[in-house]
This record gives C-alpha cells, sequence and structure tokens, in this order.
C-alpha cells in the first residue's frame, strides 16, 4: 500500500473511533479535515519517500512561498524537488531570469546547460537563498507540467511571460553539481571600490538586472565570492532586508577584462557580445601582461573600521592641483587651533634667517646630507625652489602623532603612496577646483588679477588629472568653491576623525 494511503487509512480509523466517544466529536473533525488537506497529504508524501531515498529512490518535498516561513523535508542526493508558490515574474532573455514575489524577490537565475535548464545563480536575500530548496546546478524539469528538457532559456522566458499566480516546479538536484559548488565564503568581507561600474555598459555581465552599480570610494559588504567571476555584495547604506544582493564582478574577472579591451583596443576590431564572451575565456593573460601588470589594474580594497585613538589621531592630507588654494586652507586651518593640530617641521638647505629657529621652522641641514637622506628614502616627498631643496620627512610626521596632536600637510598626489601605511594611518582629502568662473573670482578677491584664463584652465585640468589618476587613494573630497565654507568643511571631517570610526585598508590594523 502507498505509504499516504497508509496513513490516511490509519488516520480514518483514528477519527472514526474519536467520533463515536462523547466530547470528542470537534477532534474528529478538525483531525479528519488536517489529513486531508492537500498541503498535508503532499507533505506526507515527502517524508515517507525521503526516508528511502538512501536506498535510490527519488524523493520529493514541497513549501508555499506564500506562508510565513518555508520548509524543507529533502537533503539527500538526487532529490526532486516540488516548488509550489506564489510568483510573479519578469524575465530576461539573454541567458537569465529574475523572479519577484509579492512580498519580496526570488533572487535566481537560470541558464541553458546543453539541453538543460539549470539554475545558474541563486542570490543572497532572495527567497530562494533564505528557503534553501533550490541550489546553483539544479535542473529545473517541468513548469506547471510543462517539460522544460530541451528548452532554450528564451523559450522558458516566453512561458514565463504568460504565467502568474500559482507556478509550480519540479527540480531535479545533481549529486555531480554539489561536488563542484565552492566551499562557502567564510563570512562578510568589506570591499572599497576602486573603480567605477555600471552593469549597463558590461557585455559580460550574466544578468544585468541583478547586478550593482557603484562608483569608485564606494563600501561594497561581500557576501559570496563562490562564484569565480561574479562575487555578490551590498552597497554601504543599502537596507539589506528589503533588497536582494547584487552581483559585482570578481578582482581577477575585472582584471581580465580591462586586459582584453586594451587587446581589443590595440587590435582596433570591435567584437559583438557573443565573441567578447568566447574570446575573453579564449585569451591568454600570459600574453596580455606584458601590456598591462595585474598588480597595477585596481580592483577593491578591503577595510574595515577604526576609531583613532586619542593620543594617536590620524593626519589630515590635503592635496589638489596648484593654485587650487591647499596652503591657504592649510595654513588657516592650523591657525585656528594650535592646541590640537600641528604641522610636520620641514627640511632645507636654505641658509637660516634671522629670528628662525632650527627644529622649529626648518630643519636647516647641508646638501649632501639632504641628498643622502633622499636617496635613504627619508622624506616623503621634496622638491627645488629657487635654489634650495626642500623636503618633509615621514618621521617628522610621526613626531606630531606622538604628541597626541592632528598633522596637517600638503601633498603632491604622487607622493601620497609615501604616507599611506600603518604607521601614519593618514586621511587624504583632495580639494577639488571650482567652475572657471569662481576660480577667476577667487583669484581677483585674493588681488590676482593678472591670471589668465588659459592659468585658471590649466588648475581645472590639472584637477580632473589628478581626479582620475589617483582618486583611488582619497578618503574624501571638497570643491573649494568658497574658503570659509571648504575650511568649516576640514574642521568637520576633523571632528569626524575623532569621533567616528571609518574606513581604512585591513592591511593598518593587522
Amino acid at each position: 500500500m502507498a505509504p499516504l494511503k497508509q496513513v490516511i487509512v490509519s488516520v480514518d480509523r483514528i477519527t472514526d473511533h474519536l467520533s463515536r466517544l462523547e466530547g470528542k466529536e470537534e477532534e474528529s473533525k478538525i483531525l479528519h479535515e488536517f489529513f486531508h488537506s492537500e498541503p498535508v497529504q503532499a507533505a506526507i508524501e515527502a517524508i515517507a519517500v525521503h526516508r528511502t531515498s538512501n536506498d535510490g529512490v527519488t524523493s520529493m518535498t514541497t513549501f508555499s512561498c506564500a506562508a510565513s516561513e518555508a520548509f524543507s523535508l529533502c537533503s539527500g542526493q538526487g532529490c526532486r524537488v516540488f516548488v509550489h508558490c506564489e510568483w510573479h515574474f519578469c524575465a530576461r532573455c539573454d541567458q537569465s531570469v529574475r523572479a519577484e514575489h509579492p512580498c519580496g524577490v526570488a533572487g535566481a537565475t537560470v541558464r541553458n546547460e546543453e539541453d538543460r535548464i539549470v539554475v545558474g545563480r541563486v542570490v543572497k536575500g532572495g527567497i530562494v537563498e533564505k528557503t534553501g530548496l533550490l541550489k546553483e546546478g539544479d535542473q529545473l524539469l517541468e513548469m506547471n507540467g510543462v517539460d522544460l528538457r530541451g528548452k532554450s532559456v528564451t523559450e522558458v522566458c516566453e512561458l514565463l511571460r504568460n504565467l502568474s499566480g500559482e507556478i509550480r516546479f519540479v527540480v531535479s538536484s545533481s549529486s555531480e553539481t554539489k561536488k563542484k559548488l565552492t566551499p562557502p565564503s567564510p563570512g562578510v568581507k568589506h570591499m572599497r571600490a576602486l573603480f567605477d561600474y555600471d552593469p549597463e555598459d558590461d557585455i559580460y555581465v550574466p544578468c544585468k538586472e541583478l547586478a550593482l552599480k557603484f562608483q569608485r570610494g564606494d563600501i561594497l559588504h561581500v557576501l559570496s565570492t563562490e562564484d569565480e567571476n561574479w562575487w555578490q555584495a551590498y552597497r554601504e547604506g543599502d537596507d539589506i532586508a528589503q533588497s536582494l544582493a547584487g552581483l559585482i564582478p570578481s578582482s581577477s574577472f575585472h582584471q581580465q577584462v580591462v586586459l582584453y579591451t586594451d587587446d581589443i583596443e590595440n587590435d582596433g576590431k570591435p567584437k559583438g557580445r557573443t565573441e567578447s564572451r568566447r574570446k575573453l575565456q579564449e585569451s591568454s593573460i600570459q600574453q596580455l601582461v606584458s601590456l598591462l601588470s595585474l598588480s597595477d589594474l585596481l580592483t577593491y580594497e578591503e577595510v574595515t573600521l577604526h576609531l583613532a585613538r586619542t593620543d594617536r589621531k590620524r593626519p589630515l592630507v590635503l592635496c589638489g592641483p596648484e593654485g587650487v588654494g591647499c596652503l591657504e586652507l592649510r595654513q588657516q586651518l592650523l591657525e585656528s587651533d594650535r592646541d590640537r593640530l600641528a604641522g610636520p617641521v620641514p627640511y632645507t638647505t636654505r641658509p637660516q634667517r634671522d629670528g628662525e629657529i632650527d627644529g622649529i621652522h626648518y630643519h636647516f641641514i647641508p646638501k649632501q646630507r639632504f641628498l643622502d637622506d633622499s636617496k635613504a628614502g627619508k622624506f616623503v616627498e621634496y622638491g627645488e625652489y629657487e635654489k634650495y631643496l626642500y623636503g618633509t620627512a615621514a618621521a617628522d610626521i610621526v613626531n606630531v602623532i606622538k604628541k597626541s596632536k592632528t598633522c596637517v600637510l600638503t601633498l603632491k598626489a604622487e607622493s601620497l603612496m609615501a604616507v599611506r601605511t600603518a604607521e601614519i594611518m593618514p586621511f587624504i582629502l583632495f580639494v577639488a577646483p571650482p567652475s572657471l568662473q569662481t576660480l577667476r573670482r577667487q583669484k581677483e578677491c585674493a588681488g590676482q588679477f593678472s591670471v589668465k584664463d588659459d592659468e585658471l584652465k590649466s588648475i581645472l585640468t590639472q584637477g580632473k588629472t589628478i581626479e582620475q589618476k589617483f582618486g583611488h587613494l582619497f578618503d574624501g573630497i571638497i570643491v573649494n568653491t568658497d574658503f570659509e565654507k571648504s575650511l568649516a568643511e576640514m574642521k568637520a571631517i576633523l571632528k569626524r576623525l575623532e569621533t567616528e570610526p571609518l574606513w581604512v585598508p585591513i592591511d593598518w590594523t593587522t
């Protein structure tokens, strides 16, 4: 006798017996209605078959996405999953399907593997991931009684467009698929994006709707790195409870795309979407590395939250094009609070002037010693002005930190990497130039009436070049449209540095 029939016969005997007992009529009715309901009978079948699944018998389970929670009765290999849920689908016909649930998003894509329709990806935060009934690689056999074997993703899309309300799937879980799965990610990684990404411009993204758009400097919380090409992440500030994780290109995949794109540009032959996908997989990275080193390709930087100690304050480094006002802003900021702020004492080869104190205003040293120190890497930045050499030493920045003061200094963009260390932990602030008209007005207010438009345009061009080339090193950006406003913004940043945990490279804290 079939397992379900055995249970029903036994239940009927019990309910019949209860109905004859005084006061048990209502209990008999409830018990009878419960075991004769369709969901319970389906669950009984699933449990009964699952108990024999280890002996090679196909098993089955059921869940309802409309319920407050879903349950799984099948975890064995080679199981068949019977999915009963209320889903509304919006489908794409470019290798992926995204499903939306009335109370949230299902979060799964499908793809073709030969003549099979398989689950291509399970996205973090979706119903499919939360229930755990569908896994990447599972084959969709049937949908509402329609055999999906031999159909293309495009044909499945057409079927989905005509469906709403209740949708039933029969799914085959392959043991071979489970063997291929990468071990789960150890935990959430926090990454600072070092490049801009827009899925609308990406021909390689498997599903544009699921991809996450971000800008350089955004903090991304990476939940899954199991796919070697596409990670899953949330952007800082996103409501995790109300949204799906998004797809972002992995570090290695983005590097390959950049290298291959560079190769295409050198080749001068545009390629279509399909050919580009195939050629990217076939291209030899070893042959392309000669064009650009992988280590020089910017992708992500792992970060962690860090609150500076009161006795070890983070320096504020101002960077911007010459003429934008960094020096003036630094000087005004230092004068506003000499008790808490200080600058490093610079080194110079020029003669000491009247009233200047060695070690206070400058470190006055001979030219040969200066050259020896520069060769030894003592200076984070140095240069020549009116035939004399000037330089800023890393040790003097550290000396200010040891005095429990905030070191404020200006550096050229090319020198930023020299201070971006665990010992110094700088907050790098880029001072961007305003519009041409505002910049001209600022120069006139400062009494600089002879400045030509070409000089002002040069400041704007330099600003764009610096931001494009070194923007991945910036912790913040202000546009110097108004001197007092910029000064107030800098003071607000100093307060944040002392009172708020901020994102820093994880290497600085380990």
